[in-house]
């Protein structure tokens, strides 16, 4: 009795250590797979399309309990670049070009979201139906030189055989240069911008220029694979004024969000959501539902962007907090996978003692039988 008095305790003992062990794993868990509370968005220039995406973002991700930087980028191609160097401390950014030299480098599309068609308004004085060609010699204002509008719209001229040997080029900020075209310091300018875009209203609604219609927008696409065909039609800014007076066949940009390697799923399910809530309306130039696609993107699809268009968010997402969730998510398979080993050592356990309890009952058998003394004396 005494012996068995003192061991009890030391068995309690045993057990609440383990329990201890097993409680403070639990919590460092939950503490590593805890999701972030910050995150970094590269953008373009201050006022543009990618900007102002940016802050509805925020709006939605700071409701999930996420602080979302939005860092302006004045060189708008180098958000791909930034993304793939992991020293950079950019988690998300937007791209709207030839993305393909960055596909392997780290960085995932988590979802096409708007189209940006290519506006290019041409002075009235130029004539009433002005096409590219007529555009030859002329002065043309543009973003900076290395955004994504100036990067395209030089590509797109230069198989029309419009160049700097031959065009006059100028490169300022969005609303400078149209204010300067507005002035009639230039013959054009073009804009690579959502449709609903403030200055695209403005200047489409503006007598003083014309959107040039683009005839070979197939044509242009097919040399460049990052354009989409698009029309802008007759009086979607104005059905009564007429405003554009005519359809405009022009090529579009699709936006592509993407994302670094290694966010956490948390941050990634609640950005997809806020993609769904500012993007899945019609546009312009989209019907609704048309967007987010992870559908024509040059980058591969972030695993869990290809899952979220397929089913949604997990339950454990949608019905547990966000750090239990994470916790759930991150080390479930574990779970699963020590409780498999524990039932199979046990299982093993049965298994050893039944072969054991079998060889016993044989052998007792065969001693029988043989008329052993051990047999005579188990009878």
């Amino acid at each position: 009795m005494i012996g068995n008095s003192a061991g009890r305790p030391v068995g309690l003992r045993i057990r609440l250590a383990i329990y201890g062990i097993i409680i403070l794993l639990i919590v460092l868990g939950m503490v590593a797979a805890r999701p972030p509370s910050r995150a970094v968005i590269e953008v373009g220039p201050l006022g543009g399309s990618f900007h102002q995406t940016a802050l509805q973002y925020q709006k939605l991700l700071a409701a999930r309990g996420i602080e979302l930087e939005i860092r302006p980028k004045a060189n708008s191609l180098e958000i791909l670049a930034d993304l793939a160097d992991p020293a950079s401390g950019i988690d998300i950014g937007f791209e709207v070009q030839d993305a393909s030299a960055y596909a392997g480098r780290g960085v995932y599309s988590l979802g096409k979201v708007q189209l940006q068609p290519l506006f290019i308004f041409a002075s009235a004085d130029l004539g009433r139906r002005i096409t590219l060609t007529d555009l030859r010699g002329r002065r043309i204002v543009m973003p900076p030189i290395n955004s994504a509008t100036s990067d395209a719209a030089m590509r797109m001229f230069q198989l029309y055989d419009i160049t700097p040997d031959n065009t006059s080029f100028t490169y300022m900020p969005l609303g400078e240069a149209a204010k300067e075209l507005r002035a009639g310091r230039f013959d054009a300018a073009v804009f690579m911008l959502a449709p609903e875009n403030e200055v695209i209203r403005r200047l489409a609604a503006w007598s003083g220029v014309r959107l040039v219609s683009l005839a070979e927008a197939r044509a242009i696409a097919n040399h460049m694979p990052f354009l989409l065909p698009t029309v802008l039609t007759r009086g979607i800014y104005d059905v009564a004024d007429g405003i554009p007076p005519s359809d405009v066949t022009m090529v579009a940009g699709a936006v592509d969000v993407v994302a670094r390697d290694g966010l956490h799923p948390y941050l990634i399910y609640s950005l997809l959501e806020a993609m769904n809530e500012v993007h899945r309306g019609a546009t312009l130039v989209s019907a609704a539902g048309a967007y987010p696609t992870v559908n024509g993107t040059d980058l591969p699809v972030h695993p869990l962007a290809q899952r979220y268009h397929l089913e949604g968010i997990p339950w454990i997402y949608r019905v547990l907090p966000p750090m239990v969730a994470s916790f759930v998510d991150r080390y479930l398979v574990l779970a699963v996978a020590l409780f498999v080993l524990a039932e199979l050592y046990r299982i093993s356990q049965y298994i050893t003692e039944f072969c054991v309890a079998v060889m016993y009952w044989r052998r007792r058998r065969a001693d029988i039988r043989a008329g052993s003394p051990s047999g005579r004396a188990a009878q």
